[in-house]
């Protein structure tokens, strides 16, 4: 029996290779006849990721009928049907299937042909269920016979398959357990539109069928709801004339369609769409919260949805996207939205173990830049969640130099011009990479933004109204853009991602929610507290999972960051420079004539634009754009949160998770620090303004000199009258002998500082941004040391070099919000009159200059740091302005007892400088 079984399923696998209809119908009765029923059996449990190719003579359109048909390649020659297939063997590299033949009456009959490569995800090495599927079934209405290719995951596959035998006497048995087996025993019962309507999961499908008795032929394609698979459509060119029958193309993507189909006619099915050639396409999937303008459940008072009906909703959405035979794991960005994921994972993926008697931790992934607020929030999520007990945390790190040359691939496989989506696939892709090599599948936390109003814009929404309708048009863009990039950056790589946010029960629900809950408060996103975008998500999954684990304060209340963005907060100003500088502006003043489609509005977009056209030339019309050339662009309100070019304020996406660039004294020191430590975010370094270096050079400084002047406030610019800085201070030595005013950005180097300052410039300053970083921080590091052996410090204390004095003055007020969140808080200051002008403001949260460290010159409006806003305090002077000492203890006690009654969390802040006659050894120099 064992032997006639293998030998069944080893013939079988040489037959489909050949597509060929009546040796596979003889298998499938040899099969049953020595007793091997397929759907009840473990090894066919089969499901497939997979990409498809399709074509069918065009048999419908009248004028088409009784004439000549041309040659078409993809039905005529089986290599280049091979060929066209094999180009997405990225999207299913564990093999590859394809079939032809001819279907209908011998005078209305078409030729037809189906390719799918196969990317197998439970029972891998089954070969039994590949597809296309080619079969016959004998149904009420006479026989049928169906060809399909398919791409996807059916998780009510058992359900649909149930309900056709128990309640609509379906007696039809399966040939395997494949999931996708049973979108053609619905289509043959049911028809192509009810099948279409009655499967819950993420797919794509192109079914042909011929009625025997009649030679009726039918074709059909299907998007799933959401959009989650990709699907195209076309038709063949005619080459010799317009009476020669065109045919029907398919395929998962636009490059096996290129030589193919008419440029011009080619379309994407849209999500919750199916298409037929007789009514072409139908929209399926259209329930009341998305096509009723006026949709508000809330307001009937019997309407109901709690918090945690919303929890059970997504708990059993993760669940039922857990089935596989292979290893996977999921994506953990460090946004809220995947930290959500796998807050409810691990407790289901550890049952999951326990039960086959398996301990080993799930693989995670997240990519990023050092330091960037995706890579410090997830390794504080891991730590959260158990640490490597549970969690294999994978980290792909990356420069901005080493993508560059990516860029051309990554559209190719992208397929799209859009920028925006363009900045967030180049990370995607070294994730996806990264992950390839552990896992087949992982879980992603695409979708939570569109239904819980998750992006900064939100803020400037006026009305629930507003938010509901918002939620409603960027949803609808879901399967143009965000799940675009998932689905084609994960199976460029052969990986499979899932999507349980978008799992079509849990919107519903989500969706009937009153949208005030989900208003978002423009102060709360400037302090990352309740209120801010997505504070009705946050609050569902505040508490602990299943397994007495919680998301990090941090980590729940950080500020949305596209995956461009949370990769490294200055990463995209650096992409974008790059890129613009290969586009010359001859090329962009002749853009609107070169591509009056969707014409490209800067140099960035056009350097996509024009790698697109050289792999989808006449291919434009198929890329849908935001209105406005971003998502924000096109809201009801008014917002200037994003422009075309992205976030206009990334310092907004910094949290406390962050590292400051400091080194510890402790012994214990790591620099894969996984948010054991509590430390405060700096404010991200830019490229800052060349308004320093400009002045330094055009009043005669060297460049090294020039350089001296950057990167610090407006105490370190060069006056152009009197080639000084406001002290009167130039960056060089001074003679030994002179008298100056000094001040901590304005002294002057000594000699010996200017030449050791020097020597590291011309050691370092050909450095490329990542190895000159590694090599500041060994400077700085041998700083803290030197100071800490001077001043004696403890081991473990922290030693923070500021910019300057007045930028020390931000550390308390850092400390104070990390440990008590939100409770209001006052800075008392002592000694303001005998240290420098910018205490006062810097004490309070505000900047004290016209410009700022690193960062260039401020907006006019620029009154307090980013998530500085909210302190209060008082200044305790050293003296009266007669000379009168003052007892600045007793007044600071009373600061501090007025404080206390008042609920407001006290500094006591103490300032000591130069100018208060505090004076210490001077520090020895370094061995340089």
């Amino acid at each position: 029996h064992s032997s006639i079984q293998s030998f069944i399923r080893l013939t079988q696998t040489t037959m489909l290779r050949v597509g060929s209809l009546v040796n596979k119908s003889q298998l499938q009765k040899l099969s049953r006849s020595v007793g091997a029923p397929c759907r009840s059996s473990a090894s066919g449990n089969r499901r497939e990721m997979c990409g498809l190719v399709a074509a069918i003579d065009d048999v419908w359109t009248p004028k088409s009928a009784g004439y000549s048909r041309d040659e078409v390649p993809i039905l005529d020659n089986r290599e280049a049907l091979r060929q066209t297939t094999r180009i997405l063997d990225h999207r299913g590299p564990d093999g590859y299937q394809i079939s032809t033949g001819t279907v209908g009456a011998e005078d209305h009959h078409a030729r037809w042909s189906m390719g799918h490569t196969r990317l197998a995800i439970v029972d891998p090495s089954n070969r039994f269920a590949d597809m296309p599927f080619n079969l016959k079934f004998n149904t009420q209405d006479g026989e049928k016979i169906v060809h399909l290719a398919a791409n996807g995951e059916i998780y009510n596959h058992e359900t649909v398959y149930k309900n056709m035998v128990e309640k609509d006497g379906w007696d039809q048995n399966r040939i395997s357990g494949s999931d996708c087996e049973v979108i053609a025993h619905a289509y043959a019962k049911y028809g192509g539109p009810k099948t279409a309507a009655m499967l819950d999961g993420m797919f794509a499908f192109v079914c042909f069928e011929e009625d025997v008795k009649t030679g009726k032929i039918k074709a059909f394609a299907a998007r799933d709801p959401v959009g989650i698979k990709p699907l195209y459509y076309g038709r063949t060119k005619c080459s010799k004339s317009s009476d020669d029958a065109a045919a029907y193309v398919f395929s998962s993507e636009l490059k096996a369609l290129v030589g193919h189909a008419d440029p011009s006619t080619v379309v994407a099915i849209p999500p919750g769409h199916y298409w037929t050639p007789e009514g072409g396409l139908v929209c399926y999937y259209n329930p009341e919260w998305l096509r009723n303008d006026d949709y508000a459940p809330w307001e009937d008072p019997d309407h109901s949805v709690t918090d945690d009906e919303i929890r059970q909703a997504f708990t059993k959405a993760v669940q039922k996207r857990m089935m596989a035979d292979v290893d996977y794991g999921f994506f953990l960005s460090g946004g809220v939205d995947s930290c959500i994921v796998s807050h409810d994972l691990l407790p289901l993926y550890r049952k999951e173990r326990e039960a086959l008697g398996d301990d080993r931790p799930i693989p995670t992934f997240t990519v990023g830049m050092e330091n960037s607020p995706d890579v410090m929030a997830a390794k504080g999520m891991v730590e959260a969640l158990g640490g490597s007990k549970y969690i294999t945390h994978n980290i792909r790190s990356f420069t901005p130099d080493e993508v560059f040359d990516l860029i051309p691939k990554i559209i190719y496989h992208m397929e799209t011009y859009e920028a925006e989506l363009i900045r967030s696939a180049i990370p995607n892709w070294l994730l996806a990479e990264r992950a390839a090599q552990d896992v087949k599948m992982v879980l992603t936390g695409e979708g939570a933004d569109e239904l819980f109003a998750g992006y900064l814009y939100f803020q400037d929404a006026e009305t629930p109204r507003q938010v509901q309708n918002e939620l409603r048009r960027i949803y609808g863009m879901l399967g143009n853009i965000n799940l675009h990039r998932t689905d084609r950056m994960t199976m460029a790589h052969g990986l499979e991602a899932r999507v349980p946010f978008l799992d079509t029960e849990f919107t519903r629900l989500v969706m009937s929610v009153d949208p005030k809950r989900k208003m978002v408060d423009p102060e709360a996103v400037k302090t990352n507290s309740r209120g801010r975008e997505k504070t009705l998500l946050r609050e569902l999954f505040e508490g602990p999972n299943e397994n007495g684990h919680s998301i990090p304060r941090p980590v729940l209340w950080r500020a949305k960051a596209m995956q461009c963005e949370g990769v490294g907060q200055d990463w995209v100003s650096i992409l974008q420079e790059r890129v613009s500088s290969l586009v010359s502006d001859a090329e962009m003043a002749e853009a609107h004539i070169t591509y009056p489609i969707n014409t490209p509005h800067t140099k960035e977009e056009l350097y996509y634009r024009k790698i697109y056209d050289e792999n989808f030339h006449g291919l434009e019309h198929v890329v849908k754009l935001w209105e406005g050339g971003g998502r924000a662009m096109g809201a009801a309100w008014k917002s200037d949160m994003y422009t075309r070019e992205g976030l206009r304020d990334v310092n907004l996406l910094s949290h406390s998770l962050q590292q400051a660039r400091a080194f510890s004294t402790s012994s214990n020191q790591s620099s894969s620090s996984t948010g054991s430590k509590r430390s405060f975010s700096t404010v991200p370094v830019q490229h800052f303004e060349d308004e320093p270096y400009s002045t330094a050079r055009a009043s005669g400084y060297d460049e090294y000199e020039a350089w001296l002047t950057c990167g610090g406030d407006d105490r370190s610019l060069i006056n152009e009258s009197t080639c000084t800085n406001k002290y009167h201070i130039r960056p060089q030595p001074v003679d030994p002998t002179s008298v100056f005013r000094g001040s901590c950005t304005g002294n002057p180097p000594t000699q010996r500082g200017y030449d050791a300052g020097k020597k590291l410039f011309q050691r370092l300053s050909h450095l490329s941004d990542e190895k000159l970083d590694a090599e500041l921080g060994k400077v700085f590091e041998e700083q803290r040391e030197r100071l800490s052996k001077l001043l004696q410090l403890e081991e473990g204390t922290e030693v923070i070099i500021c910019p300057s004095g007045s930028d020390a003055e931000y550390l308390p007020l850092a400390i104070a919000r990390a440990i008590k969140g939100n409770v209001h808080i006052a800075n008392g200051v002592t000694q303001l009159r005998e240290i420098g002008a910018g205490s006062a403001p810097a004490a309070v949260g505000k900047y004290f200059s016209s410009h700022a460290p690193l960062v260039g010159r401020l907006p006019d409006e620029a009154e307090y740091l980013s998530g500085f806003e909210g302190f209060d305090g008082i200044t305790i002077t050293a003296r009266e302005k007669s000379g009168e000492v003052v007892n600045a203890a007793e007044k600071m006690a009373e600061f501090v007892t007025s404080s206390l009654e008042q609920g407001t969390y006290p500094i006591v802040h103490g300032v000591f400088g130069g100018k208060t006659g505090i004076r210490d050894v001077q520090m020895p120099g370094s061995l340089d």
